[in-house]
């Protein structure tokens, strides 16, 4: 079998997030197996010890780039299909979507559409997406003062 960069990638991206997400609320996630293949399992990354603690179902994405321009002149642009696959993705899991992605050299940032109050974020309404977009690291620390996860930790 030839080796897939862009799949090595994405691979290694769900890793990071996985350990990184463990460090943040002190529980255990881990890439979902097969990820998201299995029917009753969705997304890309899970709390592996307690599957109903997390309330989000996480959806990773690492683009060499993203064309934010597309997001107010094109229909279709990658973000809304990254969009629509976590949507999707969380319906089945019963869970808010939660989109992480990075581009090539950037930081890691979410898109999410909740109650979560981030002090600095970006909202995009366009060709009937909505959806707010932070850096990883600012929702985190949102989540962890605004919800009770972190005492659960």
């Amino acid at each position: 079998m030839a080796y897939n960069k862009s799949k090595a990638k994405g691979s290694a991206f769900e890793a990071k997030i996985a350990a990184s997400l463990t460090i943040d609320f002190g529980k255990q996630f881990r890439r979902v197996p097969l990820s998201g293949a299995l029917e009753w399992m969705k997304g890309d990354i899970m709390c592996i010890v307690d599957t109903a603690w997390f309330p989000w179902c996480i959806e990773c994405k690492h683009y060499k780039e993203i064309n934010f321009n597309s997001l107010l002149t094109a229909k279709s642009a990658d973000m809304y299909s990254f969009w629509e696959q976590t949507q999707r993705e969380a319906l089945v899991m019963e869970k808010k979507p939660l989109l992480i992605f990075r581009w090539d050299r950037s930081k890691d940032f979410v898109a999410y559409d909740d109650d979560i109050i981030v002090d600095s974020f970006m909202e995009v309404n366009s060709f009937g997406h909505k959806f707010k977009i932070a850096l990883l690291t600012d929702w985190v620390k949102a989540v962890k003062s605004q919800t009770d996860l972190a005492k659960h930790s």
